[in-house]
Parts: C-alpha cells; sequence; structure tokens
C-alpha cells in the first residue's frame, strides 16, 4: 500500500498482527470448515456400499464459499480493511447454512452410529465460523482501531466517526455521512479541496464553491490524517503525470524511429511514420524498362511502404496503451476537478 520505507517501519508492527488474524479469519479457519463438511460427507459412506452423490454438496458448497473467500482476499481485498468483517462473516455463514448443518443432519440420517461425531463436527464448524468474524474484526481494529499519522500515507480507507456524523478518507475523496435532521450523504474529491481547518469538534473543508463542515470527534487527528493523505495523493497525483509524460516521450521517438520499405523490380522505397518518401534506391535492372512500368513499381512500392509504416504505427501505439491503461485511469481520477 506504500513506498515509504519510514511509513512501512512505523506500520510494520501493526500490519504483522494484522496479517497473522486475518490469514486465520479469512483463510485456515474458512478451510476448516471446508475440511468439516468434506468428513461429514465421507462419514455418509459408513456401512454403505455406495455413497450418494447428494451427500456430497454440502461439501462442495463449502468449499465453494472457502475459495471465493480467499480469491477475492487475494485479488482487492486487503486494500479495504472495512469490508473483511463483512465478507468473512458473509462467507463462513454460507458455509455454515450450505455445508455443515445440511452435511450434519444428512450424515445423521445416513450414519446414526456417529451421532456424538457428527455433533462434534457441527460443533467444530459453528465455533469455527463464529471465530472467523471475530479476528476479521480483531485484524481491522489491530490496523486501523488507533489511527496513526502515517496511515495518511497508505491507500487504506480511513473511516474518523463524530457526534451524528461519520468520514470517510479515501484514496482520491473524502466522503462523510450526517444524521442531523435526517441522513445527508455527500463528498468532496481531493482535487477541489484547497484547504483544510478545523473548528470546535468539526473539520473544514474550503473549495472554491463553499466550505464543509464535518463534524469529528477528534478534530486535530482528523487534520492530519487529511492532510497527510492529501500530501500522499498529490505525490502519486504528480509521479503519475511525470511517468506519463516520459511514456509519451518515448513514443513519440519511437514513431519517429519508424521507417517502412518496400522492393520492386529492382525499385526500393523508404518513407517515414507520416508516409513521406524518404528515399528511393533504383538498381541497374531499371534501365531497361519502360517508363510506365517503373511508374507503376514506384507507386506499388510507396503504397507498400506506408502500409508498412501504418502497421508498425498501428502496433507501437496500441502496445503502448495497452500497457498503460491503468495509469491513464489513475492520472484522470486524480486530476479531474
Amino acid at each position: 500500500m506504500t513506498n515509504d520505507p519510514q511509513v512501512v517501519h512505523a506500520l510494520a508492527a501493526r500490519w504483522r498482527r494484522t496479517r497473522t488474524l486475518l490469514l486465520l479469519a479469512a483463510g485456515v479457519l474458512p478451510v476448516a470448515i471446508g475440511l468439516v463438511c468434506i468428513v461429514l460427507a465421507g462419514m455418509t459412506s459408513a456401512g454403505q456400499r455406495i455413497m450418494p452423490w447428494w451427500s456430497a454438496i454440502p461439501a462442495v458448497a463449502a468449499a465453494a464459499c472457502a475459495w471465493a473467500l480467499l480469491t477475492w482476499l487475494r485479488r482487492n481485498g486487503l486494500s479495504d480493511p472495512h469490508s473483511w468483517l463483512p465478507a468473512t462473516t458473509l462467507m463462513t455463514g454460507a458455509q455454515l447454512v450450505l455445508g455443515v448443518l445440511p452435511g450434519s443432519g444428512i450424515a445423521l440420517r445416513l450414519s446414526p452410529g456417529a451421532a456424538l461425531a457428527v455433533k462434534a463436527l457441527c460443533a467444530a464448524g459453528v465455533l469455527g465460523a463464529g471465530s472467523a468474524g471475530v479476528l476479521a474484526r480483531l485484524a481491522r481494529r489491530s490496523l486501523l482501531g488507533a489511527p496513526v499519522l502515517e496511515l495518511g500515507s497508505t491507500a487504506f480507507p480511513l473511516v474518523l466517526a463524530g457526534r451524528g456524523a461519520r468520514m470517510v478518507i479515501g484514496t482520491d475523496r473524502v466522503d462523510w455521512t450526517t444524521r442531523q435532521g435526517g441522513r445527508v450523504d455527500t463528498g468532496v474529491s481531493f482535487a477541489r479541496i484547497q484547504r483544510v481547518t478545523t473548528e470546535a469538534n468539526a473539520v473544514v473543508l474550503h473549495t472554491a464553491s463553499g466550505a464543509w463542515t464535518v463534524p469529528v470527534s477528534d478534530p486535530a487527528t482528523a487534520l492530519a490524517l487529511l492532510r497527510r493523505r492529501l500530501e500522499w495523493w498529490e505525490e502519486r497525483r504528480v509521479a503519475a503525470v511525470e511517468r506519463e509524460r516520459r511514456r509519451y516521450d518515448d513514443l513519440v521517438r519511437l514513431l519517429v524511429a519508424i521507417s517502412g520499405e518496400a522492393t520492386r523490380g529492382g525499385v526500393t522505397v523508404t518513407v517515414d511514420s507520416n508516409g513521406v518518401t524518404t528515399g528511393i534506391s533504383l538498381s541497374p535492372a531499371v534501365h531497361d524498362l519502360d517508363p510506365d512500368v517503373l511508374a507503376a513499381h514506384l507507386m506499388a512500392c510507396v503504397e507498400r511502404a506506408r502500409s508498412d509504416a501504418r502497421r508498425q504505427v498501428q502496433d507501437l501505439v496500441l502496445g503502448h496503451a495497452s500497457s498503460d491503461d491503468e495509469l491513464i485511469e489513475d492520472v484522470t481520477v486524480m486530476s479531474a476537478a
């Protein structure tokens, strides 16, 4: 979430605790619940020649939930600590409803002699699901429970609560919800914020169109975090623009170097990236050619050379665009007013 060595060092201890708790909540326990369901499915075959195919459905459902949770966490879940608890609770709850409970019922019906073991496995599944939610909550609190200034230099959303209000400092905007005189949800992008000040129990966001007052419980901490996040956003915006400028300069340099060439009947024509002819070479073989034939060769070579140049330009531009889509999107978002 950050490349600043000082920020990494300051948050290292927090992240180690958070990583351990999150791994247990969203990885170890959901997988363990899936294994419980697999064991329950295996118990249904006790005393029977063929295991009913439908008895494996709860195990498959529980395993699918564990896989979905791990996939979500690996792809984009790490960037939003506030979603860890809802996602973990949803998936482990689904494992209970779709896997543990029906799997236990099927096992009790088909293997009544193993009732004690089935009940123990069911209790383990319920305990695992409940523990996963608790650990996910602890993981979020471990990272964001007591906001420190270094968190402003990361991409983690910061939630600050106040009297009747809730402010969320994102990566490129501030959003808040107030409940005084009715619920109001609004926000402002970082690009519109000119300066930030504080007053009694509130943070004031000054923009060109006016000032927004957001109630918070600790204005000093909110002000420091918001200013730090604004500095981090500005640094990223400037760096992204600079990277895009350098990539554009490289693209222009490569376009200038493009040259299309074609040869036919002893005639060789070279053109630049704009299709302008830059060279014509004639071999001794053209001395015996009819002028009309020579002209036809020249025109054909010019057309083929221009086609070759156009293809090279297209390949270069498309390759540049495909490798730079994410950077362009970041620059557009951060530069939007």
